[in-house]
């Protein structure tokens, strides 16, 4: 009988030791559908194409622990670090800063997103709130 009670010990150590242990998710607070509004601007030598719209988005959980992906548009998403400050840091090119905005609070996000270079490029100014 002690033989089966010291597996049965060992076994559940084994178990316990293997599995993650993170208390307490800090993305869990930021997950959610949200409402994004985009405006869009451009460089004056790409003309007048300063638009604005809205996008039932979501954010979501990335299969890396300190990150999210953020769906803001039905064909654009990203998926940034959050640091200690709530900032969102991802490389997107070299003509863009990698902090591209923060969590203001656990409901609201904003970011900008640039795309294009050599001269030309857009701006999209994301604000999101969650629903």
């Amino acid at each position: 009988m002690k033989y089966y009670r010291l597996i049965g010990l060992l076994g559940l150590i084994f178990f316990t030791a293997s599995c993650e242990k993170k208390i307490f998710d800090n993305r869990t607070k930021y997950i959610g559908d949200y409402e994004f509004i985009i405006n869009i601007t451009c460089t004056p030598n790409l003309g007048d194409c300063d638009t604005s719209y809205t996008y039932d988005g979501i954010i979501d959980y990335s299969s890396d622990k300190d990150k999210v992906v953020i769906q803001f548009e039905s064909n654009f998403s990203i998926e940034p670090l959050i640091d200690d400050d709530n900032n969102l840091i991802q490389h997107i090119d070299h003509y863009q800063s990698d902090s591209l905005g923060r969590f203001l609070n656990k409901s609201e996000v904003e970011f900008v997103i640039r795309t294009g270079g050599l001269g030309g490029g857009y701006f999209r100014n994301v604000y999101g709130k969650k629903k």
